[in-house]
């Protein structure tokens, strides 16, 4: 094994240790100076928790180009470098979308939970929307350079790019231990879940399906049909979702991203990308 990737990998480890004590020391002046506060009335407020994906995306990126210098990459190229990133991102986004809001919908078929309109404006309801889907998009690129982008470049050189989809399952479970309501089931599927995301990167070879799919998962769980999503509300959501089933059902505290619907949903997703992207000579599948 090269210098330059046990490097690469010294970086990452580093990183893992100090990740929240950077951003919380890049987060908190901003915090303070415009006096956001990120739980308001029991929901995640919009605006706090932009500028947060703002400054996570920042130290992601910064981490990257520390990995990519330190295996004599040039910044900007694999997994990031794509002609047809626009393309990926949109097919992810959509995926995403469909597979998470059929998870909801059956929840709701089943009888197990309710749905109704929340009380706001239609103005309220188009910024709200359009603000998370935005700020999603940036949380999950933030998300994505460090846990597929950045991890499978260093794991693939020490246990090979089918290893490293399986270490990037497992970290993507290990960096949501804290969420509130985290359950067996669905840190299990965050593990799925992260190794689909993974093989995405070296299906597409990059990682803009991923970011586009993340994205659209997560906005449609919490931001449009209001359930939690990875345990928290969102503020302004378009529906009030009520669960009141059984937990391997509904998700319970953590929400429909907990249900046993959402390994159905991961499986879906892994059928679409395949049927709507052209595989990378890489793989097999």
């Amino acid at each position: 094994m090269s210098l330059r990737s046990w490097l690469a990998l010294a970086i990452l480890v580093i990183a893992y240790f100090v990740d929240d004590h950077v951003q919380t020391f890049l987060y908190t002046p901003i915090k303070n100076a415009a006096n956001l506060h990120m739980i308001k009335d029991g929901a995640m407020s919009l605006v706090p928790y932009g500028v947060l994906m703002l400054v996570r995306l920042a130290w992601d990126g910064a981490l990257l180009c520390a990995v990519w210098a330190a295996l004599g990459q040039k910044p900007g190229s694999f997994p990031f470098r794509d002609h047809q990133a626009g393309r990926k991102l949109l097919i992810g986004l959509l995926i995403g979308v469909l597979v998470m809001g059929a998870c909801i919908l059956s929840i709701i078929g089943l009888g197990n939970a309710s749905i109704s309109a929340s009380q706001q404006s239609l103005g309220s309801a188009i910024g709200h929307s359009a603000g998370w889907l935005i700020f999603g998009l940036v949380g999950a690129a933030g998300e994505e350079l460090y846990a597929r982008a950045a991890l499978l470049l260093v794991a693939e050189r020490f246990v090979g790019w089918r290893g490293a989809i399986l270490v990037s399952g497992v970290m993507f479970f290990i960096v949501h231990l804290d969420n509130p309501g985290a359950s067996p089931i669905w840190l299990a599927r965050l593990c799925v879940q992260g190794m689909l995301l993974a093989y995405a990167v070296y299906r597409t070879n990059s990682v803009w399906w991923s970011i586009g799919y993340h994205a659209g998962w997560n906005w449609a769980g919490a931001p449009v049909f209001g359930s939690a999503g990875s345990g928290y509300l969102n503020e302004g959501h378009l529906y009030n979702f009520v669960p009141s089933g059984s937990d391997l059902i509904t998700g319970g505290a953590v929400g429909p991203e907990g249900s046993v619907f959402a390994f159905v949903a991961v499986v879906a997703a892994l059928g679409l990308l395949m049927v709507s992207t052209r595989r990378n000579q890489k793989v097999p599948l």
